[in-house]
């Protein structure tokens, strides 16, 4: 009995986030109680949801390493409580296990409100050939970026052609950038 009900319990936590934190709105509690668990009062049932449900957002708004989510869920164990038990806890850390880095790619995903590198590429030509006599065999480094858009698969592709100067210059705004971003996080 303990088994099955921890099973039922990692097919709820599973479900809920599936709702809570994928986006999927088809899972409903309606879907959850008639799957899972169809003998259960509709109040019982309500409150199992609602604990399940502040745990899951504890467990993924702290980003709980498995240590601390074990002594977490130990501690909501042991209140006694009917809608959450040992078993429950198990259920929680085994789906935690499963599916923390799919819900932490998802979150990230999700609240990235602007436009993101993904890829740069680099190569360094020489011209050969050239109207002006100054610019042959002068190095140019040329770079690519790839940048993709919020909450959409394609990405938009930005060719730059650099000098020497011009690329000391980039260098300089990125090292500017490194020590703005070290200060705000030290």
């Amino acid at each position: 009995a303990k088994m099955a009900e921890s099973k039922l319990y990692f097919g709820l936590v599973n479900g809920l986030a599936k709702r809570l934190f994928l986006g999927d709105a088809s899972i409903t509690n309606e879907f959850l109680k008639k799957e899972l668990y169809a003998e259960m009062s509709d109040e019982s049932f309500e409150q199992l949801v609602s604990t399940a449900e502040k745990i899951l957002n504890n467990v993924v708004t702290n980003d709980m390493d498995f240590q601390k989510l074990e002594r977490f869920l130990a501690a909501q164990a042991s209140k006694k409580s009917e809608h959450f038990t040992e078993e429950h806890g198990k259920a929680v850390l085994k789906f935690w296990k499963s599916q923390r880095t799919k819900i932490q790619d998802f979150i990230s995903e999700s609240s990235c409100w602007q436009n993101k590198l993904v890829e740069t590429s680099w190569r360094v030509d020489v011209k050969t050939k050239s109207r002006q006599l100054e610019e042959l065999n002068t190095p140019v480094a040329l770079l690519e970026l790839k940048i993709a858009k919020p909450g959409n698969k394609s990405s938009d592709v930005v060719r730059l052609e650099m000098d020497k100067a011009s690329l000391a210059g980039l260098l300089q705004h990125v090292e500017d950038i490194e020590k703005q971003l070290k200060a705000i996080t030290a």
